[in-house]
This record gives structure tokens, C-alpha cells and sequence, in this order.
């Protein structure tokens, strides 16, 4: 019955996601699919955890610039 939430819930924030713009709303779909990138890559490689922090700061940024570039060029 899990389906049964993923329904809920796509109905709930319909209302919320219709309203905002397409391209602003690519970019918030980016933003968040880097943080996900992020979080996901300093979990699964702990090599990443041990590096300086400035660096997967920067490869999150760049990640997240070349999805939004994508989603701009889609345009």
C-alpha cells in the first residue's frame, strides 16, 4: 500500500508546484538534485569525507551550475 501515500502526496503538492514557473522550478529541481548528488557521494565514498571540505563544496556548486545550465538551454 505504499502507492497509496506516493498518490497522497503527489495530490497535495500539485496545488503548490503548478503555480510556480517552469524555469524557476528546473532550477529548484536542480539545486535539489545536487544536494542529493552531494549527500548521496559523501556517504557512498567515504574517500570524499576525508578530502578538505572546500572541494566538495566546489564539485556541488559546479554540479549544480551544469543543471541549471541544462535546464537553460532546454529553454
Amino acid at each position: 500500500m505504499p502507492w497509496a501515500w506516493s498518490r497522497c502526496w503527489a495530490s497535495a503538492s500539485f496545488p503548490l508546484i503548478s503555480v510556480i514557473d517552469p524555469p524557476l522550478l528546473g532550477s529548484l529541481l536542480a539545486l535539489s538534485a545536487g544536494a542529493l548528488i552531494y549527500v548521496g557521494a559523501t556517504h557512498l565514498l567515504p574517500r570524499a569525507e576525508q578530502e578538505a571540505k572546500p572541494f566538495s563544496l566546489l564539485a556541488l556548486a559546479g554540479g549544480v551550475l551544469v543543471a541549471v545550465i541544462i535546464v537553460l538551454s532546454k529553454g
